[in-house]
C-alpha cells in the first residue's frame, strides 16, 4: 500500500511539474507577444512624401485581411511606376491584419524615408545613426548623379510562418499564390503601375524578408527583382531554395544583413547555398541592429533605393 501511495505521489508530482512547465510556456508566449505589441517605439512623425490608402479583402489564406497602398508624388500626368510588394516583420504579424498592413507605412515610417531620398543632398541623419562613412558617401554621390524617382509600394499583412511545420509551409505556399494572383493582379488593374515582370519587385524585413524570398523565388514569372532585409532564414535554406522553379530569365536578387544582427550568420549560409547552386544574387552587409530604428532608417532607405534602380533596369549605386 505504501509503495502504491508513493508511486501515485510521484505521478502526481510529475503531472504538477508538467502543468507548471506548460503554464510557464503559455505565459512566456503571451509575454513575448505582449512585448512585441507594447514595445513598438512611437514614430518620430517625420514628414512623409507618400499618400496612403487601405484595401480590404474578405478572403485570403488567413481569412479577411488588409493591404496598405503607398503612392508616390504624381509629378507627371499619366505617369506609371514600378511596383514593390513590401512585407513587415514578426512583431506586426501579432497585431492584427490592419495594424500589420500599416507596418511599413506607419511603424517603419516608409513615407519619411521616401522623402529623405528626394532630398538632395542626402542627409546622414536619414540613416538614424547607422551608416558607415564610405557607404553614406557612395549613396550621396549616386543620388546627386541619378535622382531617386520612387515607386508604388503595396504592403500586405504578413502571417507568421516561422515555425516551419507542415501547416506553416503549406500556408506560406498559399500566401505566395495569393500575393501573385490577388494582390499583384489588383495593383496592376487599379494602380498606375508598370505591369511587366521587370518592373515588379518584392522585399521585406525579418519574417517579411524570409517571406519575400519564398514568394519571389517561387514566382519568378511575376517578380523580376527580389530583396530581403535581415531575413529570418535561420536553418530554412531548403525551404527557401528547395522549390524554386526555373526562371524565364534571371532575377535580380539581393540579400541585406547587418553586422550586429544574430541572424546574419544564417543569411551568409543562405548566400553560400545560393552560390553553390549557381543562383545569381548579391549579399550586402551594412550597419544597424535588428530593430525598428533600422527599419525606419538604413533598412527602408536601402530597400527603396535598391528597387528604384533595379525595377528600372539600372545598375546599383
Amino acid at each position: 500500500m505504501k509503495a502504491h501511495r508513493a508511486a501515485a505521489g510521484r505521478r502526481c508530482d510529475a503531472l504538477l511539474r508538467a502543468a507548471r512547465v506548460a503554464l510557464a510556456g503559455l505565459v512566456l508566449a503571451a509575454l513575448v507577444r505582449f512585448v512585441a505589441v507594447a514595445q513598438v517605439p512611437p514614430p518620430t512623425r517625420r514628414p512623409s512624401s507618400l499618400t496612403e490608402r487601405l484595401w480590404e479583402f474578405s478572403s485570403s489564406p488567413i481569412g479577411p485581411t488588409h493591404v496598405a497602398v503607398l503612392m508616390p508624388p504624381q509629378h507627371e500626368r499619366g505617369a506609371r511606376w514600378p511596383l514593390l510588394v513590401a512585407l513587415h516583420g514578426w512583431g506586426e504579424s501579432n497585431r492584427g491584419t490592419e495594424a500589420g498592413a500599416w507596418g511599413w507605412g506607419h511603424d517603419y515610417e516608409l513615407g519619411a524615408t521616401d522623402a529623405e531620398l528626394r532630398h538632395v543632398p542626402l542627409r546622414r541623419s536619414a540613416f538614424l545613426g547607422f551608416v558607415a562613412t564610405t557607404r553614406y558617401d557612395r549613396l550621396r554621390r549616386d543620388l546627386a548623379r541619378r535622382a531617386y524617382r520612387g515607386m508604388v509600394v503595396v504592403t500586405p499583412y504578413t502571417p507568421d510562418t516561422l515555425d516551419g511545420d507542415a501547416g506553416t509551409v503549406d500556408l506560406a505556399a498559399a500566401y505566395a499564390d495569393w500575393i501573385v494572383n490577388t494582390v499583384v493582379r489588383r495593383a496592376r488593374a487599379e494602380l498606375p503601375v508598370l505591369a511587366d515582370r521587370a518592373a515588379t519587385g518584392i522585399d521585406g524585413v525579418s519574417l517579411g524578408g524570409l517571406t519575400a524570398l519564398e514568394v519571389g523565388l517561387r514566382h519568378p514569372e511575376t517578380f523580376g527583382v527580389v530583396g530581403a532585409l535581415q531575413p529570418a532564414v535561420n536553418r530554412r535554406v531548403e525551404r527557401v531554395l528547395g522549390r524554386r522553379p526555373p526562371s524565364p530569365s534571371p532575377q535580380r536578387i539581393r540579400l541585406v544583413a547587418t553586422r550586429s544582427d544574430g541572424l546574419t550568420r544564417h543569411v551568409v549560409a543562405l548566400h553560400d547555398a545560393m552560390l553553390a547552386r549557381g543562383v545569381p544574387h548579391e549579399l550586402r552587409i551594412i550597419e544597424g541592429p535588428h530593430d525598428y530604428v533600422f527599419n525606419r532608417g538604413a533598412g527602408g532607405l536601402e530597400m527603396l533605393l535598391f528597387h528604384d534602380r533595379a525595377l528600372r533596369g539600372m545598375p546599383a549605386e
